[in-house]
């Protein structure tokens, strides 16, 4: 293979022609440098993503054709409105508010004149993923929407043929006081009532030439509030209020653009108009608006920002990559990917294609939005948007009517409302341990590690022992708002369990699986400082927590009881995931000989009192059960395979993927929520070993679109929301972990890759090590192990 693909022939078409030697996989077996004929380079990554830009040949109709971009702690959504104007609607990460709502931080509006998108004028949009910007050309005028990687500005670039007018200014909307998704129950009636009648607004300011625009959230917050219900006052001294006095908004200054009459206007053919974009917590606004400015004046090189900006994304691609193709297909039948959105199912005989761009989009979308302070959200992260709703929308969203009749949700406003509720939120972290995306996993690391002080006196003030437990909706303050008709987790006793509490009333799994989490970070990227500073100190807290907290049975071991096997089983005793998280959190934590010497012997001594994970048979062969007992079934998630994934106890690389098939077969929920959302049945058909069920669900998966908006990679609504991350991200882990899977040193290379799939990967490996191939027809092509030490470790699956 070669570098460079022929001129007028596209990627997908180009894998389907090529011809090569092949080394022959054999099951499991070792693969040497003499089995591979190392024939070429991978393709160069940057322009391989360019096949799955989404692009737009007219402008949207309403708010809800919004195009996004990001710099990771700034987005965007773009969007040219026919007859009308550009927009962008602003986000950013740590736009707070009193409780914890993420507002948007402004709309900016941009008119030309003459009006380069009026009907039935050439017209096309780029969401260009190579360089993370937005592209228009219409009638002739081109657009260049980004935000630079490098610093909190965006760019809005205008070249125009002829000389045209140019005026901009910020638009607003009434903000409301917070999601209508939101529970109140532990906070107290004044700080809930306080002003939700007369909300806080925009402040609109002109000095020095420019446009200056901010909200104000004041000294409103439920820090206190959450501290003392939880009975940790001395917290409120020692823990920062996320909230009081948070000030976010937007500069808007254009050296080719002058100020008249409340807007940006000039003439020429050429324009930069800049969006400078800040949040700070301080009760002087006037500190906002003079940092604001100071940041405005530092001077900008734009073709120079640009290149940097470029040169950031270009390595991201270079990071890691996968590219799938349908050999079964003929270059005329890979047709090109549908862009447009506003429907239930996207459609197309290419599949592998499909599954390529929802895989390089999601990834481009966290590029977007996680490298600020704050972890993305699964409903809809810092990209939520205005969507199409229906009548029966309205008491789940604030919505507005527009002039058409038709209904559009509140730019503020979101499903599930401000809620980081863990089981979504892991789904878009995972897959970044294998992509290398370390830089995009540190919101989600620091999130909950930063809350740990919090966690332990709360933990010490309900139940009266040391450790941290964690459970679904942990908010930025370490409270749990949302989080039960309480907040605060049940003090049943040992047999007295009745399934009378809440979806997440004994359900502390999510703390294990973020220290398995980052114990996979650290084997993957040898990261010796979050190892000592980060991982060990919240895996002490999260396991003294379990030991602490629960009585040994008359074998000595662990016996979870009061216990529940996630949402899903509401009684039972040593839940599957419990067991299987201690089993691997400790076994991990002690083969990799961290800690202190007093953690390794509590580690150690723990570790023999954990029972195994429960197996029960189904027609005479055995399988794995959601726990040791169960019942009262509430949800839809399959307890029983989180052994297999997120703990990792079983699969292909442990040779234990029958087992893992046949719990598959029986699994208590099969393919829920038609493939969608936090579901993870693709990756464990993916551990099982079962390419064509893996395959079959991915495909089906992707195909998910949403009726609420234009662009066609944001999921659906239900169960969760639309924008729907989760949805992805677990599409994502599915994929990669069908590519490649580990245990110990031991990496299996396509345990579960289908024979009519080409693919083109790199992926990461732990020991820092990088695995980069070419599949075709079921045979290698190419491979390259980094570093070559770590080639002997490689083995096949057939």
């Amino acid at each position: 293979m070669k570098n460079s693909i022929p001129a007028g022939m596209n990627r997908r078409r180009f894998l389907a022609t090529v011809g090569g030697f092949a080394a022959t996989p054999l099951l499991l077996q070792a693969f040497n440098k003499q089995d591979s004929v190392l024939t070429s380079q991978p393709y160069a990554q940057s322009n391989d993503i360019l096949e799955y830009n989404v692009i737009w040949d007219k402008p949207s109709t309403d708010a809800s054709g919004q195009m996004p971009l990001g710099n990771g702690d700034i987005t965007a959504g773009v969007y040219a409105i026919e007859d009308d104007d550009l927009y962008l609607l602003l986000g950013k990460n740590d736009a707070l508010t009193y409780q914890g709502d993420i507002f948007k931080t402004g709309l900016v509006k941009i008119s030309l004149s003459p009006n380069p998108f009026i009907k039935g004028k050439p017209f096309r949009q780029v969401m260009d993923m190579k360089t993370g910007s937005v592209q228009i050309n219409a009638n002739n005028v081109k657009i260049k929407v980004w935000a630079d990687a490098n610093r909190p500005v965006y760019h809005v670039e205008i070249d125009s043929p002829d000389e045209i007018s140019v005026q901009a200014q910020p638009q607003f909307w009434e903000r409301f006081d917070h999601c209508l998704f939101n529970n109140f129950d532990v906070t107290e009636d004044d700080i809930q009532k306080t002003n939700t009648d007369n909300p806080t607004q925009d402040v609109r300011i002109e000095r020095n030439g420019n446009i200056i625009w901010y909200f104000d959230v004041g000294n409103r917050s439920v820090f206190k509030e959450d501290m003392k219900y939880y009975d940790v006052e001395e917290m409120i001294g020692k823990f920062s209020d996320p909230f009081s006095y948070n000030t976010f908004g937007n500069l808007l200054e254009s050296s080719g653009l002058s100020l008249k009459d409340g807007s940006l206007m000039g003439k020429g053919r050429n324009f930069d108009i800049r969006i400078h974009s800040q949040t700070k917590q301080t009760p002087v606004v006037e500190d906002w608006i003079s940092a604001i400015e100071k940041q405005a004046a530092q001077p900008l090189r734009t073709k120079a920002d640009w290149k940097q900006h470029c040169k950031w994304w270009s390595d991201f691609w270079n990071r890691s990559w996968i590219f799938v193709a349908d050999n079964t297909l003929s270059p005329e039948q890979k047709e090109e990917l549908d862009s447009e959105g506003y429907k239930s199912m996207r459609e197309g005989k290419d599949g592998a294609a499909l599954v390529t761009q929802s895989y390089n989009v999601f990834r481009y979308l966290m590029a977007c939005q996680s490298r600020g302070r704050v972890q993305t959200k699964f409903n809809g992260g810092f990209l939520s948007q205005p969507l199409r709703c229906t009548e029966e929308n309205k008491g789940k969203l604030w919505v507005n009517r527009q002039e058409d009749g038709t209904l559009l949700s509140h730019p503020d406003d979101r499903d599930w409302g401000r809620r980081f509720t863990f089981q979504n939120q892991r789904l878009l972290y995972w897959p970044l341990i294998a992509s290398g995306d370390s830089d995009l996993m540190k919101p989600f690391f620091n999130y909950y590690f930063n809350l740990l002080p919090v966690r332990k006196a709360i933990t010490q003030a309900w139940f009266g022992h040391e450790g941290a437990y964690y459970r679904e909706n942990i908010e930025p303050t370490g409270a749990e708002r949302d989080c039960g008709l309480s907040g605060k987790p049940p003090k049943t006793k040992p047999g007295e369990n009745e399934g009378k509490g809440y979806y997440h009333s004994y359900y502390f799994t999510s703390g294990l699986e973020t220290t398995a989490m980052m114990i996979e970070y650290v084997k993957y990227s040898a990261d010796k400082e979050f190892q000592n500073n980060v991982l060990v100190p919240f895996a002490r807290e999260v396991l003294l927590f379990f030991d602490k907290h629960y009585l040994r049975d008359d074998n000595g071991k662990i016996r979870l009881d009061p216990n529940q096997a996630l949402e899903t089983w509401w009684i039972t005793i040593n839940s599957s995931p419990d067991i299987a998280g201690l089993q691997f959190c400790l076994n991990e934590l002690l083969e990799m000989n961290v800690g202190t010497e007093k953690d390794k012997l509590t580690w150690k001594r723990f570790s023999t009192e954990i029972p195994m994970v429960h197996l029960h048979k189904i027609e005479g062969r055995e399988a794995i059960a959601p726990a040791l007992e169960w019942k009262m079934e509430h949800n839809s998630e399959n307890a029983e395979l989180y052994p297999v994934f997120p703990f990792q106890l079983f699969g292909v690389a442990q040779g234990t993927q029958d087992l893992v098939e046949w719990t598959m077969e029986n699994r208590s929920n099969k393919d829920k929520f038609d493939y969608k959302c936090w579901t993870q049945d693709q990756i464990d058909w993916a551990y099982a070993g079962r390419a064509e069920k893996a395959q079959e669900g991915l495909l089906h998966r992707f195909r998910h679109a949403s009726t609420q908006c234009r662009f066609p990679l944001y999921g659906s609504k239900g169960p969760d929301s639309c924008p729907d991350f989760d949805h992805f991200g677990s599409g994502s882990v599915a994929l990669q972990k069908m590519l490649i899977q580990c245990k110990g040193k031991k990496i299996v290379l396509l345990p579960a890759w289908p024979k009519d799939w080409d693919v083109d990967f790199k992926l990461h490996a732990p020991e820092n090590t990088t695995i980069t191939a070419s599949v075709k027809n079921g045979e290698v092509r190419h491979l390259k192990v980094t570093p070559e030490s770590r080639r002997k470790d490689i083995v096949f699956r057939k």
